[in-house]
């Protein structure tokens, strides 16, 4: 199959917002799409709602380096965005970084370095798919970490899990039916906060 050295950075942004501040999440989407099309890098974005409650939600990006995701954390619309959803408008949140090991999508898969995986703790797998995914796929090899249903498209779905290890991911990516899925990627975490455990935050975040 024909592989590629490319390794984008994956982002997993999931948000609780307070009651009554869905709105404001939404304002602020609308408000900084304009600074996100002045700022190269972005490979893709999706934003999700959570399949077991009604209020939670995921904003998915892939992004071409470390580098690129950085200069758009500084930007300033970026910055007050987030400040505000801090102080007024996020119950919680938690932001996972990390870079993507492999991606398998149809006769394709994408591999960069596999060596990394020696913390498998710190390992993550998204399942995207035209359907929900049912735990039985997974139980044996992976732990549950969020279901969601696109926000744009009523077809579309993001599953994530914590795998127990890279041979699981590998029996995950065999059981799970090609005709549902769309893409499977794995990512190695290197950046894991929230609003309350900030010891891997950046620090003038």
């Amino acid at each position: 199959m024909p592989k590629s050295n490319q390794a984008p950075v994956g982002l997993f942004f999931e948000v609780v917002p307070n009651s009554g501040h869905l709105h404001h999440y939404f304002s602020y989407v609308e408000k900084l799409k304009p600074e996100l099309e002045k700022h190269k890098g972005l490979i893709w974005l999706n934003r999700y709602e959570a399949q077991l409650d009604d209020y939670s939600l995921l904003s998915h990006q892939l992004w071409d380096s470390e580098k690129s995701l950085e200069n758009w954390r500084q930007n300033k619309q970026h910055r007050l965005a987030q400040k505000a959803g801090i102080k007024k408008h996020f119950k919680d949140y938690r932001i996972r970084i990390g870079q993507r090991l492999a991606c398998w999508q149809a006769d394709l898969v994408t591999e960069t370095n596999f060596e990394l995986t020696s913390k498998s703790d710190a390992l993550l797998v998204s399942i995207q798919s035209r359907t929900v995914i049912s735990n039985t796929a997974f139980n044996k090899h992976a732990v549950l970490d969020g279901a969601y249903n696109g926000l744009s498209a009523s077809d579309q779905f993001i599953t994530l899990v914590t795998p127990n290890d890279l041979p699981s991911v590998m029996a995950l990516t065999s059981l799970i039916s090609t005709d549902l899925i769309d893409k499977i990627e794995l990512f190695l975490i290197s950046r894991d906060y929230s609003m309350t455990n900030r010891i891997q935050a950046p620090r003038d975040s």
